[in-house]
C-alpha cells in the first residue's frame, strides 16, 4: 500500500458536510466512469464508496472501464477529472502494471472545476490548452448525478444488494436513452462544431495579424515545444501565463509576456 499525502488544491464544503453526515453509513457514495462524448457510464465502472473519495476506489473504476470500453492503446486515452492535478502523481506507481501496455493516458479537468484550482492548474489541465481535447463537457458526470438523485433516498435504506440493482437498472436505462438519442445527437454537436470552429480559425487569423510576425512565430514554436512536453513536465504549460519577461532572455525560448502581447 502506497501512503500518499498530496497538498490540496481546492477545498469544496459541499463534499465536506457531505462526508460529516455519512460517517456511520456502510456506504458513503458512488464513484463512476462515463463517457465525455456521449454521457454513457463505462460499464462495470460504478464503485461504491467506503470512507470519502479514495484513490483506490476511482483506480478500481478506472480500471474496470478501460477493459470493458476495450481501448486500444494505439488510440490514448483521456481521463477527465476534478482533482486529476492530484490524482494523476502516483497513478503508474499504484495501476501502471495493470493498464494495457503501451498506453497513453493524458489528463484534464473540466472548465468548471478548474477555476477552483490554484491558476497554474488551469494552464496546465485545462481542456482549452490540450490539443485534440475539443470543446468538452468534462463534468458530464454532473448531469448523469442528477438523473440519480431522485432514487438516492431510497437506496440508502435498501439492502446492499438491492441497493446494487436499483443503480444498475437505472445506470442501464440511461446509456439505453442515450443510444437512442445518439444519432440525432451527434449530428447536432457536429452542425454546432463546424460553426464554432469557422468562427475561431477567423478570429485566430485577424489576431495573428495584428501582432508582428516574429512574435507570433516565436509563440508559435514555445507552445509547439511546450505540448510536446506537457505529459512528461505539466509546468511547461506555465508559459500561458502572463509574466514580465526578461529583456536578456532568448526570444525564442522565452514566456509569453506582457510586453510581447501588447
Amino acid at each position: 500500500m502506497i501512503l500518499q499525502k498530496v497538498p490540496g488544491e481546492n477545498t469544496f464544503r459541499a463534499i465536506t458536510n457531505a462526508l460529516v453526515a455519512s460517517t456511520s453509513c456502510d456506504i458513503t457514495g458512488i464513484v463512476a466512469i462515463a463517457c465525455a462524448r456521449h454521457g454513457c457510464y463505462a460499464p462495470n465502472s460504478i464503485v461504491d464508496l467506503f470512507k470519502s473519495e479514495q484513490q483506490k476506489n476511482v483506480d478500481f473504476a478506472f480500471l474496470q472501464s478501460i477493459d470493458t470500453t476495450g481501448v486500444d492503446p494505439d488510440q490514448g486515452l483521456m481521463l477527465i477529472y476534478d482533482i486529476v492535478c492530484q490524482y494523476i502523481v502516483h497513478l503508474l506507481e499504484r495501476i501502471g502494471h495493470k493498464l494495457p501496455i503501451g498506453l497513453q493516458i493524458d489528463r484534464a479537468i473540466g472548465l468548471f472545476h478548474v477555476h477552483a484550482h490554484k491558476e497554474q492548474c488551469f494552464f496546465r489541465y485545462a481542456m482549452s490548452f490540450i490539443p485534440g481535447a475539443g470543446v468538452t463537457a468534462g463534468e458530464i458526470l454532473e448531469s448523469l448525478w442528477s438523473g440519480l438523485n431522485g432514487i438516492s433516498p431510497t437506496t440508502r435504506t435498501a439492502t446492499l444488494a438491492h441497493r446494487a440493482e436499483v443503480l444498475d437498472d437505472h445506470a442501464c436505462d440511461s446509456n439505453h436513452k442515450k443510444m437512442l438519442g445518439m444519432t440525432k445527437s451527434l449530428c447536432r454537436r457536429h452542425e454546432e462544431a463546424s460553426e464554432t470552429l469557422r468562427d475561431a480559425e477567423q478570429y485566430f487569423d485577424e489576431l495573428s495579424e495584428a501582432a508582428d510576425l516574429q512574435d507570433v512565430q516565436n509563440w508559435t514554436r514555445q507552445i509547439e515545444r511546450a505540448e510536446r512536453m506537457r505529459l512528461s513536465n505539466p509546468k511547461v504549460m506555465d508559459l500561458y501565463g502572463a509574466c514580465v519577461a526578461d529583456e536578456n532572455a532568448d526570444s525564442a525560448t522565452a514566456p509569453i509576456s506582457k510586453r510581447n502581447m501588447a
